[in-house]
């Protein structure tokens, strides 16, 4: 089992934006992105070696502001696979979301575990 806490992630929609005609990723997605890197390097996170895992993401939005719970995945999810954390999404068989009380700055925990 892993668990990793990572900041706030940026929306699905703020992860990319268009620039010259092209969908590229955004200066906020690029931050985020290189942020959460780094912390998953420094937690010296290996490579989980397996088929299936479960996902789990306990969002702390820094405000409460509305959001939408789903919204919010795909920057951390991304960033797991980039980081390492396992070969690709396709491994990931469940998912589950949580959106809990506002922290300061916010935060996502993220718990992986591996699927018999």
């Amino acid at each position: 089992m892993i668990r990793l806490t990572l900041p706030f992630p940026p929306s699905v929609n703020m992860i990319t934006t268009v620039a010259r005609g092209r969908k590229i990723t955004s200066k906020r997605g690029r931050a985020y992105r290189s942020l959460a890197l780094s912390i998953i390097k420094q937690n010296k996170i290996k490579l989980i070696d397996a088929k299936r895992i479960k996902v789990e993401l306990n969002l702390y939005p820094p405000t409460k502001a509305k959001r939408d719970i789903d919204n919010y995945s795909k920057a951390v999810l991304d960033v797991l696979t980039e980081g390492g954390v396992y070969i690709d999404d396709s491994i990931i068989y469940e998912l589950n979301i949580k959106k809990l009380e506002p922290v300061k700055q916010g935060k996502v925990d993220v718990i992986i575990s591996e699927l018999n």
